[in-house]
């Protein structure tokens, strides 16, 4: 993890709001990932679990780490540096006070929230095929002009590729277009996302008859917990596939 910290701690990788950050920290703890310690001065990294998070009271609880290190030596070991890979993007963290305390009958390692989070990208961003009933119909909220229904039919957490039925709303779409929202359901979840129109293609005749425009929608702003939510379905999805289901 050492290479992928040499990286991820920088401005261009930080994480813009404390609110983001603890959307961010609590899902890794939900999920019980993996986090790899780097303690200031250690020779090696450690392994551990975020066991508990309260943005609220300013601090996170974390699992006594593996290999063990004397507790002395550790909290030397300011401030502490944390890795996990989690929905195919690397987070990283940075704390310090830190304490050993007593955690539901067990130690474990207290600290302050971390003052930044950030995340790496490794990749650009992959799409995959949505399965038939994955994904309800999308809602593109435009600004001054009617929405525009469509279906996804393809998805990244950059962007989707959707279908639409040509003469929609008042004013037809236009490349480049800011969408106010972007909204759809991912298996049964709700989400939404600012976006704009990446591309319009020619119309293309289905099987049925029907005539439908692809169009290509980049998401410009959108939470942690949206890009989380669609990057775990799409490597779920992207496995799915490959197993041939």
């Amino acid at each position: 993890m050492k290479e992928i910290a040499e990286q991820i701690f920088s401005n261009e990788h930080r994480l813009t709001t404390r609110k983001r950050a603890a959307v961010v920290l609590r899902e890794i703890c939900e999920q019980h990932e993996h986090v790899a310690l780097l303690p200031d001065g250690a020779e090696r990294d450690l392994n551990s679990i975020l066991i508990a998070v309260d943005e609220a009271e300013d601090w996170i609880v974390l699992d006594m780490p593996v290999p063990e290190v004397e507790p002395d030596a550790l909290l030397a070991m300011q401030p502490l540096m944390g890795v996990v890979r989690y929905a195919g993007i690397y987070v990283g963290f940075q704390t310090d006070s830190l304490s050993v305390i007593d955690w539901r009958g067990a130690p474990a390692l207290k600290s302050r929230f971390p003052s930044h989070v950030y995340f790496l990208q490794r990749r650009q961003y992959y799409r995959v095929p949505v399965g038939a009933d994955d994904v309800g119909p999308v809602g593109l909220l435009r600004l001054g002009a009617a929405e525009v229904l469509g279906r996804c039919h393809d998805l990244s957490a950059g962007g989707m590729r959707l279908l639409a039925q040509p003469g929609q709303g008042d004013f037809p779409l236009r490349d480049g277009e800011v969408l106010a929202s972007v909204q759809f359901t991912l298996k049964g979840v709700e989400l939404q996302a600012q976006g704009r129109v990446q591309h319009l293609d020619e119309p293309v005749r289905r099987a049925d008859g029907s005539v439908m425009v692809p169009v290509g929608v980049e998401f410009t702003q959108k939470t942690a917990a949206f890009e989380a939510a669609v990057s775990r379905y799409v490597q779920a999805r992207d496995r799915e596939m490959l197993a041939g289901r």
